[in-house]
């Protein structure tokens, strides 16, 4: 058999099974393979009927001769070809070794860029909040993947608006390999004004989807997309979220295969932080430095963790902010009126650096509000 036909017959078991991997067992054990069921279903071999002791064997008796699914898995594999779109089946050695072992992995995947890279990165990060992002979250995001921009970490993300898309950038920016996983077809730019990330991603990581070419970003997608997201990473980071966001349907996703879930503190007056707050006070990793991201996936240290802080500290900290950190160690605590009355800066540049500062793992913020050195 072909790898055309070998993609066919896998898209086809896809959307027979109806990504149930309790259905995708009973047609191999029934049948051996896809292509084997395929194979003997194809030709006008009528109706197949299925031993009812297998599990869903009525489901897969009613469609494996539908003349539509086959017709469409014909299509979407034909279409893929003519675009250049790679297609990579689950038992393949380039395919995400992570989502090989996840419950509901995808059978077949389309992509555009360099898919075996994921396998030998180091580590997989997913990282994922809000499309509505503030400047807090999408600051935040910058300097947590500067942090661990010295590892060999992929990124995982959803380039959606928002901390999606800040994730990609930074992962860019910063050296790392990155992953887009998409709710619409590889050739389908959205939004559409991510159009430059999409190609910086295309060339220099890889765009994934388990949906074919040309397919528009249905609302009902992003739930499946998100899994995937989940399944290519050993961690999911949520950087800023609330309690409707589908950043949350991700970490679920990681909770339930058992992976672990980060989640980046945020103020608890904002809609963007009742999300990430819940996920810290049911267990998930607070983190407050790329060192927490780097503990988490297994990378760091003791001289990592000073790695990390310190291209947090060479590369990252602007003038105000060294500004601001002198004063406090000068002083060993501060409050952020005494800082920006002595140092004749604006209230709202010393709250930003401090929210950096802190983030970056140099302050801490005491129940009163002051700060102090770490």
């Amino acid at each position: 058999m072909s790898n055309t036909e070998k993609y066919i017959a896998y898209f086809w078991a896809s959307r027979l099974c109806r990504g149930r991997n309790d259905t995708y067992e009973t047609l191999v054990n029934v049948f051996g393979s896809p292509e084997e069921a395929w194979r003997q279903c194809g030709n006008g071999a009528g109706a197949i009927e299925i031993p009812q002791e297998e599990k869903n064997a009525r489901l897969i008796s009613e469609r494996i001769s539908d003349p539509n699914l086959r017709e469409a898995a014909v299509r979407a594999v034909g279409n893929a070809e003519k675009a250049g779109i790679g297609m990579i089946t689950a038992d393949d050695e380039n395919y995400p070794d992570l989502l090989k072992i996840f419950p509901g992995k995808p059978l077949i995947l389309f992509y555009e860029g360099e898919i075996g890279r994921i396998n030998r990165c180091v580590s997989r990060l997913a990282v994922v909040g809000s499309r509505n992002s503030t400047a807090y979250g999408r600051d935040t995001t910058d300097r947590l993947i500067k942090g661990i921009s010295g590892f060999d970490v992929c990124v995982v993300s959803g380039m959606a608006r928002g901390i999606d898309y800040c994730a990609h950038r930074a992962a860019l920016d910063n050296g790392l390999f990155t992953a887009a996983v998409l709710g619409c077809g590889t050739n389908v730019v959205y939004p559409p004004e991510n159009v430059g990330i999409y190609k910086k991603i295309r060339d220099n990581g890889v765009i994934i989807s388990e949906f074919p070419p040309d397919t528009q970003p249905y609302k009902s997608n992003f739930p499946a997309r998100n899994r995937i997201i989940a399944g290519i990473s050993e961690a999911t980071m949520v950087v800023e979220a609330g309690l409707t966001s589908g950043a949350l349907i991700t970490a679920d996703y990681s909770l339930d295969a058992g992976r672990d879930v980060l989640a980046v503190p945020h103020r608890i007056d904002v809609p963007g932080g009742t999300g990430v707050n819940s996920l810290i006070k049911c267990g998930a990793v607070c983190v407050t430095s790329s060192s927490d991201i780097l503990t988490a996936l297994g990378l760091e240290t003791e001289d990592d963790g000073e790695k990390a802080k310190g291209f947090i500290m060479d590369d990252a900290l602007d003038e105000k902010q060294k500004t601001v950190l002198a004063f406090i160690s000068e002083n060993g605590e501060a409050f952020e009126d005494d800082i920006s009355d002595a140092k004749g800066l604006m209230p709202q540049d010393v709250k930003k650096a401090l929210s950096a500062l802190e983030i970056g793992g140099f302050v801490k913020r005491s129940s009163v509000g002051s700060y102090s050195v770490r």
